[in-house]
């Protein structure tokens, strides 16, 4: 059995969206990361779009990827949907910036889903024989 790695081809396309639920309101806070790896094992190569033209949400997907890291934030955006007002917004990033998880959890909200995507070109490799195969938009 191999193990893959996937990982963002281009710097800052590795994407954690969390979803955040309270009294049936949602709010999102999106963090990007310049790098993110994902690992599996399978006796087979896995098969998907290295293309990657509309995004990839690894934990929606037929492999049992596991996140091995991600590398350095470098940019936040958190937004206000299914009912989430722009007072609950501004309590929630105020919350955030004081004491992250445990600020906005003070507040009621719950961290319902966490997903990953990664946008643009992905590289697989197979880390037991070091091939690798990319996307053709690098």
């Amino acid at each position: 059995m191999a193990t893959w790695k996937i990982s963002n081809y281009h710097k800052k396309n590795a994407v954690e969206r969390q979803i955040w639920q309270r009294d049936g309101k949602t709010i999102v806070r999106e963090e990007g990361f310049r790098w993110g790896t994902w690992t599996c094992k399978s006796d087979t190569q896995p098969n998907l779009d290295l293309n990657n033209p509309e995004g990839y949400e690894v934990f929606s997907t037929e492999h049992d990827w596991e996140l091995d890291e991600m590398v350095d934030g470098c940019w936040a955006e958190i937004t206000a949907e299914d009912g989430a007002t722009q007072k609950d917004l501004e309590e929630f990033e105020a919350a955030w910036e004081e004491d992250w998880f445990d600020g906005v959890e003070a507040l009621g909200w719950v961290n319902d889903e966490t997903e990953y995507w990664i946008y643009g070109p992905i590289e697989l490799t197979n880390t037991d024989t070091d091939e690798s195969w990319c996307g053709t938009d690098v």
